[in-house]
């Protein structure tokens, strides 16, 4: 009774091993669908010179209370970023580069040094 027993046990464990390993459908998350813009104002596109100057604010972040930041925004398509993270040591970061208006009001910010991306959202 007990190898029936062991024996079922394995085969239900060997059925559940099987139907987790079956594919699903393939994720797009890795195909890039955002389209880049020109920079020049017709009809939804952000106009850099409409935008141009500095935003403050104090951003949400999981680990201290905020995150203090000041942007810049140059109608020469460049930016500067200054970001301090309150409360914490050496909670300083500063980036400057240049920027690309994407999907007519989704600002991308791409810093030189590593090829990061930030992105910012243009309100109406």
């Amino acid at each position: 009774m007990k190898r029936i027993f062991i024996y079922v046990a394995v085969m239900a464990a060997a059925v559940m091993v099987s139907c987790n390993g079956k594919k699903t459908a393939q994720n797009d998350a890795n195909s890039d669908s955002t389209s880049v813009s020109d920079t020049t104002a017709t009809g939804e596109n952000v106009d850099l010179t409409t935008v141009a100057g500095t935003y403050e604010g104090t951003l949400p972040a999981a680990d201290c209370p905020g995150i203090k930041t000041v942007l810049t925004i140059n109608a020469d398509s460049t930016y500067e970023l200054k970001q301090d993270y309150i409360e914490r040591k050496d909670g300083h970061d500063e980036a400057s580069g240049v920027l690309q208006v994407l999907n007519g009001n989704v600002l991308m910010l791409v810093r030189p040094s590593s090829g990061e991306h930030t992105f910012y959202k243009v309100k109406d």
